[in-house]
């Protein structure tokens, strides 16, 4: 069980420091060296419910999230059922995540667009295609607004 800091004695171990000691593998923790076999697995187990950790910890680990929620359990059921009795509700909904994500990243670069150009320089006011590209974003949005509320 442990917390979001790892301790900084098994760091030898998550980077997998070995050392040649004739035909075998030794790994040294602390001021000890201790025999190494490459079948051995080393897991560790967290009560945490979300945990985070720093990025140099998650780079030396897979992190592996067993925890699963009764609504989480319940939408996966529900999808299973759902494909099976109804493959062509699942096909639609399949559809409209598609559909959704595809929009999403239509704003995100008509809003990268508008970034772009308002870092530009020169007077905003008078930059055209700043203004096309706002009226294009504000009709644009409207569009995928519309098409989000129907589906």
């Amino acid at each position: 069980n442990i917390g979001e800091v790892l301790d900084a004695a098994l760091e030898p171990v998550l980077q997998q420091q070995k050392l040649r000691d004739g035909s075998s593998w030794k790994i040294k923790l602390g001021d000890k060296e201790i025999g190494y076999n490459e079948q051995f697995r080393f897991l560790m187990t967290t009560t945490l419910g979300n945990p985070h950790y720093s990025p140099e910890a998650s780079v030396k680990v897979t992190l592996l999230n067993f925890a699963i929620t009764p609504e989480g359990l319940q939408d996966q059921m529900l999808g299973i059922v759902v494909a099976q009795e109804q493959p062509e509700m699942e096909e639609k909904k399949r559809e409209l995540v598609r559909n959704n994500a595809t929009c999403t990243k239509k704003l995100k670069d008509i809003e990268d667009e508008i970034l772009r150009l308002l870092s530009a320089d020169g007077d905003i006011l008078e930059s055209t295609e700043l203004i096309d590209m706002l009226e294009y974003s504000k009709t644009t949005t409207a569009v995928i607004n519309k098409a989000m509320e129907e589906s």
